[in-house]
């Protein structure tokens, strides 16, 4: 399309007789051009013809106007076209770049919409598990021992692994300020009383626990001295008592409790299966025992050698650092509270909490089966030390 087609000025559409746009322009060999009408009727009459415009004088026919008139006519429809194909393209390439800016755009919502869900659903979750972190907080540190607070709370303030959310953080730090700054005010002030609690060697908690050989199932040994128990490998010729568990390679202390805080210990050493609890004087003694709070049991238990469970309804794998050699079993009657602890260490293990006891509830020993020679070894009640309750507060993280 020629160039100068795109830029025409409004003087070369005015006709200069009329002054208006031309009507059926004609053009003169001097290159002028005027409305067919008023070109006419300026010649009509006269001898000769001239330009209105430059005044040339001219000896022409209407043919060659018609002829004239006809070829700008032509141009000007060809240069209309082609400007018209332009516009076309340009209009179909305005099309497609908006519709593939709304690709991009639907594409990179949905992208961010999912992204959202995904947050949204993360953030909930750690929403819950704070929630549910404050709860256990609140039970804590509404229970009268003190030292029992200290030592089950590590295990329970121990923040949520976060996602990182591009700001959008729920920042658990700063809620558990308040707690920690309570924690480190009290510690001074109980520093004193730990140590004197463990001076007297922590005589109103420690418990002198011995078996009931009339509980023990008919494959299990016990010692004289009614401390410690194994599989036998073989089953004994005893009396079936009401008492006895005839399946399950259980036994359970002599003496049970209805009220106060006991605490035990017991060592596992290097065995590779065993339940250690308590159990309620009520409890299932034939055929197969589930362990679970519903059926009266409040255990943990070892299993393949590595995996510690708590035994809660659903069993729950617990983590921890290191496997326990002597586990520590603390009773809170009045409370319903059952912790486990490395007595080595002094680390929690866990809690059952927030259970109303009613009847008596009895230290309980599984050693399990001999599993071909890889468990022989004995659970042993051992004499309590002072480590557990001695633990400087120090030395407590929080």
């Amino acid at each position: 399309m020629a160039s100068h087609g795109l830029f025409l000025s409004k003087d070369q559409f005015q006709c200069c007789i009329c002054q208006d746009v031309f009507s059926e322009p004609v053009s003169i060999p001097c290159g002028h051009s005027f409305c067919f009408t008023c070109i006419t009727a300026h010649w009509e009459g006269r001898l000769s013809i001239n330009c209105p415009k430059c005044h040339t004088e001219y000896k022409v026919c209407p043919e060659y106007l018609t002829t004239a008139l006809s070829t700008f006519s032509e141009n000007t429809k060809r240069e209309i076209e082609e400007s018209g194909q332009v516009f076309s393209a340009l209009i179909r390439s305005i099309e497609r770049s908006r519709a593939e800016l709304v690709e991009v755009i639907q594409k990179k919502q949905a992208a961010a919409e999912m992204r959202a869900r995904r947050l949204i659903a993360g953030l909930e979750t750690e929403i819950s598990e704070l929630q549910r972190r404050k709860r256990e907080l609140e039970q804590l540190f509404h229970h009268e021992d003190h030292l029992h607070v200290l030592q089950s709370f590590p295990a329970v303030s121990s923040l949520p692994s976060t996602e990182d959310s591009s700001n959008v953080l729920v920042h658990s730090e700063t809620c558990l300020g308040t707690i920690r700054r309570a924690v480190a005010d009290i510690r001074e002030r109980l520093q004193l009383q730990l140590e004197k609690l463990s001076s007297r060697g922590l005589s109103d908690r420690q418990t002198d626990v011995l078996l009931d050989p009339r509980t023990a199932n008919p494959w299990l040994v016990l010692s004289e001295d009614g401390r410690q128990v194994q599989d036998g490998d073989v089953m004994r010729n005893v009396a079936d008592l009401p008492e006895r568990f005839d399946k399950a390679p259980c036994v359970l202390a002599l003496m049970g409790f209805t009220t106060g805080r006991r605490y035990w210990e017991v060592h596992v050493g290097g065995k590779t299966a065993w339940d250690l609890g308590v159990a309620r004087a009520s409890v299932r003694r034939k055929g197969a025992v589930t362990l679970s709070p519903d059926e009266g049991f409040w255990t943990v238990c070892l299993r393949k050698g590595a995996e510690l469970w708590a035994c809660a309804g659903e069993a729950e794998l617990l983590c921890v650092s290191k496997r326990p050699k002597v586990i520590g079993v603390f009773l809170d009657y009045e409370d319903g509270v059952v912790s486990f602890y490395n007595a080595e260490t002094g680390s929690h293990i866990y809690s059952f909490t927030g259970f109303h006891f009613t009847e008596a509830i009895f230290p309980f020993f599984n050693p399990d089966t001999n599993e071909n020679g890889t468990n022989k070894l004995p659970l042993t009640i051992q004499p309590v030390k002072k480590h557990i309750f001695g633990t400087d507060l120090e030395d407590i993280t929080i």
